[in-house]
């Protein structure tokens, strides 16, 4: 799927798509933007990726991405997922199978990894009014080597950004408009009214 594809992690491929299910986030409730800046760690600029996602516990996630110049949708609820186009009137609504769980994990991965990382400080910052602190990390997954640095929101545990370098490339990982146990609405994990969604079966496999 396109939609899960173009944005994250996967682009450069540091954690490996492998995960059972993805990792369940440490919070109640979540929605933050999320913009991805990929590109060779001795150039500048790079291909810029933008997300919205919004997390309420325990599975419930929305990911929208701009392609091509549209807006899309995947939800994710109660091992169901229904992709669609913002202002559309077709949609899939399929099972959720494991390629689409490994393509999620991409999302969620990063925050079951915070614990590990948080091992050499090496500064403090204040990303607008979020006091953060910086840990340095070495991640090796997949037998791939990333060095990089997070800033963690102090009072949230939450990461406002991350650069990482491995294999000659560079990530950059912006967190923005960061909202955490603030109270999602369940509604924002229901089907659109005005949509039409088609049924796909499961077909072989996981």
């Amino acid at each position: 799927m396109r939609l899960i594809a173009i944005v994250g992690f996967c682009l450069v491929g540091w954690w490996s798509a492998q995960a059972e299910s993805p990792a369940l986030l440490p919070y109640k409730s979540a929605h933050w933007k999320q913009t991805v800046t990929i590109g060779a760690a001795t150039a500048g600029g790079g291909q810029k990726v933008e997300a919205e996602l919004w997390f309420l516990k325990p599975d419930n996630m929305r990911v929208v991405t701009a392609v091509d110049g549209k807006r899309q949708v995947i939800v994710i609820k109660s091992g169901t997922a229904l992709v669609f186009e913002e202002g559309g009137t077709m949609g899939m609504k399929m099972p959720l199978k494991q390629q689409m769980l490994d393509q999620l994990a991409q999302y969620t991965e990063v925050f079951s990894k915070l614990d590990t990382w948080k091992k050499a400080k090496t500064g403090e910052e204040k990303l607008g009014d979020k006091a953060c602190e910086i840990y340095g990390f070495t991640d090796k997954s997949g037998g791939q080597t990333a060095t990089g640095k997070v800033w963690l929101w102090t009072e949230k545990n939450f990461p406002m950004r991350m650069v990482l370098e491995a294999q000659g490339q560079s990530v950059t990982v912006e967190h923005n408009d960061v909202q955490v146990n603030e109270g999602v609405s369940p509604a924002m994990f229901e089907a659109p009214a005005g949509v039409k969604f088609v049924d796909l079966p499961s077909g072989p496999g996981k």
